[in-house]
């Protein structure tokens, strides 16, 4: 079988393009890709891969569907302002009393193949705790929030089940709030088998 690429979404913000990618190479992936151009050339590029779910998640959607258009190019700064304060305030800083003020409570549709829709998920998955009282999803800093329009992706770094990782969160806004979301979560290598001296982020 050859290699298959499938770029399903692809944004601008300024000099950065990231795209939201389904690939087909020896494995089933899906992928976020970040390039940063200079003079019309790719000088620089971050990835966040996860194993492709073969089944959609409890609500019916799988990894990948969902809309593609972009829209409200007059409010990209603002929807940016919204989701850092949601990554700052609720997955950083974990205030789940506020998840409202952010999450369309009636509408939210979530990609993740582990929930369903929801805020009561949503809230329950953000809310999870190991036995010894830590919670399985951390998230401790923003590395980038690229916006175009009504879509954004913020790189985040953190933990999952202890484990350093990284959180690439594909986020849809729509009227002042988030109404859909996509991601992908990778395992950050560690220092002694990296490649070269750039790092993850």
């Amino acid at each position: 079988m050859s290699p298959r690429v499938n770029i399903v979404r692809i944004f601008a913000d300024g000099d950065y393009v990231f795209a939201h990618t389904d690939y087909n190479f020896n494995v089933l992936e899906i992928g976020f890709e970040v390039f940063r151009f200079e003079d019309g050339q790719a000088v620089e590029h971050w990835d966040n891969l996860q194993h492709k779910h073969s089944s959609p998640n409890p609500a019916g959607h799988t990894m990948m569907d969902g809309p593609t258009e972009v829209t409200d190019l007059d409010k990209t700064e603002v929807n940016r302002a919204l989701v850092r304060s949601f990554v700052e305030e609720i997955l950083i800083n974990n205030q789940l009393d506020r998840l409202e003020h952010y999450i369309d409570a009636a509408g939210y549709t979530e990609h993740n193949p582990h929930l369903t829709d929801g805020l009561p998920a949503l809230h329950s998955a953000l809310a999870e705790s190991s036995s010894n009282g830590q919670r399985i999803i951390q998230y401790k800093s923003i590395h980038r929030l690229l916006a175009e329009g009504n879509f954004l992706l913020c790189v985040t770094e953190g933990f999952r089940s202890g484990v350093h990782s990284s959180f690439y969160d594909l986020f849809r806004v729509a009227n002042g709030k988030i109404v859909e979301h996509w991601d992908t979560i990778e395992a950050v290598p560690a220092r002694s088998e990296w490649v070269n001296d750039n790092g993850k982020f």
